[in-house]
C-alpha cells in the first residue's frame, strides 16, 4: 500500500473523529436548545426578520456588534427553519469549523492523530468557550480570527518559488483578521499576536532589509478588512461599545482572576447552572481538585516551554514560531483582563476564552520535544479536567454521565403559550433574560418585551406592547431578577385589573390597562 493513500485515510479518520466528538460533547445543550438565553434569541429574531427583507448592519440594540451572526443564522434558517436547535447549530457549526482550522494548522507540523490530540481543548472545552460555541453572537468573529491564523501559517509553508500563493495567504490572513474585529470587537486581543506572527513568518535571512516588502501583503489585507469597521462606525446609531482600559480596579480584578475566573477558565474550578442562570461553584470531589490543579500546573509548564521555545534551536522553526505566539496569548490575556473596564464578576471568565482557543498552538513545542506518548501523560490531566468541567457545567442538562432529553422547565413554556393563546393575548413583558427568549420560542405569536425599557433591543416590539389594552407579565424564577410580589403590587396600582395565574413554575399576571 502506498504512503499517500495511508496518509489520506489517516486525515479522513482524524477529521471525522474531530467532527463527531465536537458535536457529541455538545449533545446535552443541543437536546435542550429551547433553554436558549435572550442574547442568543435576539440573534434568532433578527435572522427571522432578515429572511423577510428587514436588514440592519448592527445587531439589534447594539451600535458596535454587527448582524454578522444573525446573517449566518438566517442562512441556516432558510434551509432548516428558525428553531432554537437550528440557531444553536448555526453557532456550533462555526465553532467546529474553527476547531478544524486549528487542527489543520497543527497538521502541517504533526501526524494526524497527534494534531487531533493537541486540538482537543477546543472539543472538550469549558464554559468560557461553550458560551460562544453554543449561543451567538460572537462565534463568527472567533472563527474568522482563527481562519486568519490558519492563512498566515499557510504562508510559512510555501517555498519562495510560489511567491504568488504566499502573497495570497498573507493578504487573506490580514483581511480575515480585521473582518473578525469588524464583526465583533471580542477577538481584538488576538490582533497584535497575529500581526507579530505574520512578521515572524515573513522574516528572512536578510532580516529587516526586506521585512517591509514581505509584510506589505498582510498589511494590505489588514487595511482592507478595516474598511467595513470604519464605514459601520460612521453610521447613525454607531457606538464605541463598553471597551476601555483602567488601572483603578487592579486589586478587584486580581482577586477575581485568582479566585474565580482563571480557575474556571483552566478547569480547576467549576461553576454549575443549578437553575438555568443560577451558577454556583461545584462542590467537587477531592479527586477532581487534585486532577484540576495538576492539569493547570502542567499546562502552565507547557506554556512556559512555549514562551522559551525560540531559544530551542533543536526544534523546527515552524513549531517554535507557532508555539511562541500561542503561549504569548496567556500573559497578554491575563494582563488585558486586569486592566479591562468590562470585568465585573465571575462571568467575566468569558474574556479568558482565548486561552482555550490558543492552547493547542502553545502546546506545539512541548509536543515536538516530548513525543506523542510523553505528551499524552503531561497534557491528559488538563484535558480530563476540562472534559469533566465542561460536562458538569451543563448543570440541569446532564444527570451524571447521561444527557437529559428535555428539562422539566421547558414544559412550562408550552403551558404558558397555550394559556396566552387561549386568552388571545399577543403581548407581554418580563425580565430581559425571559423576554426575548420567549418571543423567539413563540415565533413572535406572543411578543414579550423587557420590563426595563432601557434593555429594549427592537423598538417596534415596544410600540406594539404599549398599544395593547391587555397584556401579560411573566415571572420566571430561574431567569427573572425581579421581585414577584413587588411586581404584582406595582401592576395592581397602575392598571384596571390584574389576574394572577401560574404555568408550572412560571407566575403570570393577566393585566388590563386603564382606559
Amino acid at each position: 500500500m502506498s504512503a499517500l493513500p495511508e496518509k489520506r485515510r489517516a486525515h479522513i479518520e482524524t477529521t471525522g473523529a474531530l467532527l463527531a466528538a465536537s458535536f457529541a460533547f455538545r449533545l446535552p445543550p443541543l437536546l435542550n436548545a429551547r433553554s436558549t438565553n435572550s442574547d442568543a434569541a435576539v440573534v434568532g429574531l433578527q435572522a427571522m426578520h432578515m429572511l423577510r427583507g428587514e436588514l440592519s448592519p448592527f445587531l439589534w440594540g447594539s451600535g458596535y456588534q454587527t448582524s454578522a451572526d444573525s446573517a449566518v443564522a438566517a442562512l441556516f434558517f432558510a434551509v432548516l427553519g428558525p428553531s432554537p436547535l437550528v440557531l444553536m447549530l448555526s453557532a456550533l457549526t462555526l465553532h467546529v469549523l474553527a476547531t478544524y482550522l486549528v487542527f489543520a494548522t497543527l497538521r502541517r507540523r504533526f501526524e494526524p492523530w497527534l494534531a487531533l490530540f493537541l486540538a482537543l481543548p477546543m472539543v472538550v472545552s469549558p464554559s468560557s468557550v461553550h458560551s460562544y460555541a453554543l449561543y451567538p453572537p460572537r462565534q463568527l468573529s472567533l472563527t474568522l480570527i482563527l481562519a486568519a491564523f490558519w492563512a498566515v501559517d499557510g504562508a510559512s509553508a510555501i517555498a519562495g518559488a510560489e511567491a504568488r500563493a504566499r502573497v495570497r495567504r498573507l493578504v487573506a490572513g490580514g483581511l480575515l483578521a480585521t473582518l473578525a474585529v469588524s464583526a465583533d470587537p471580542y477577538p481584538m486581543l488576538l490582533l497584535p499576536l497575529l500581526g507579530l506572527y505574520a512578521a515572524i513568518v515573513v522574516w528572512g535571512d536578510d532580516g529587516a532589509r526586506a521585512i517591509g516588502r514581505r509584510f506589505a501583503p498582510f498589511a494590505a489585507g489588514w487595511a482592507a478588512g478595516l474598511v467595513p469597521f470604519f464605514v459601520l462606525h460612521r453610521l447613525a446609531g454607531a457606538k464605541n461599545g463598553p471597551m476601555g482600559l483602567t488601572t483603578t480596579m487592579l486589586a478587584h480584578h486580581w482577586r477575581l482572576l485568582v479566585d474565580e475566573c482563571l480557575p474556571w477558565a483552566l478547569s480547576y474550578k467549576v461553576y454549575v447552572a443549578h437553575d438555568v442562570m443560577d451558577y454556583r461553584a461545584w462542590d467537587a470531589p477531592a479527586w477532581f481538585h487534585a486532577l484540576g490543579i495538576l492539569g493547570a500546573l502542567l499546562l502552565g509548564a507547557i506554556v512556559v516551554y512555549g514562551l522559551a521555545s525560540p531559544l530551542r534551536r533543536d526544534l523546527p522553526v515552524a513549531v517554535r514560531q507557532l508555539g511562541f505566539i500561542g503561549a504569548l496569548t496567556f500573559p497578554l490575556a491575563i494582563a488585558a483582563f486586569l486592566v479591562s473596564v468590562m470585568v465585573m464578576d465571575h462571568f467575566s471568565m468569558r474574556y479568558l476564552a482565548v486561552l482555550t482557543l490558543m492552547t493547542p498552538f502553545a502546546a506545539a513545542p512541548a509536543a515536538r520535544a516530548l513525543g506523542a506518548k510523553r505528551l499524552a501523560a503531561v497534557f491528559a490531566p488538563h484535558l480530563l479536567a476540562s472534559a469533566v468541567a465542561g460536562w458538569v457545567g451543563y448543570g440541569p442538562f446532564v444527570r451524571g454521565p447521561v444527557p437529559v432529553a428535555e428539562t422539566p422547565e421547558l414544559r412550562d413554556d408550552y403551558t404558558l403559550f397555550e394559556m396566552l393563546r387561549a386568552r388571545d393575548i399577543r403581548h407581554a413583558e418580563a425580565d430581559y433574560w425571559t423576554s426575548y427568549r420567549l418571543t423567539y420560542l413563540f415565533r413572535e405569536a406572543v411578543v414579550v418585551v423587557p420590563t426595563n425599557a432601557v434593555e429594549d433591543r427592537y423598538a417596534p416590539y415596544r410600540r406594539a406592547f404599549e398599544a395593547a389594552p391587555v397584556f401579560a407579565y411573566v415571572h420566571d424564577p430561574g431567569r427573572s431578577r425581579e421581585d414577584v410580589s413587588r411586581a404584582e403590587r406595582e401592576l395592581t396600582e397602575a392598571n384596571a385589573k390584574v389576574e394572577r395565574l401560574t404555568a408550572g413554575r412560571l407566575v403570570v399576571f393577566i393585566v388590563r390597562r386603564r382606559p
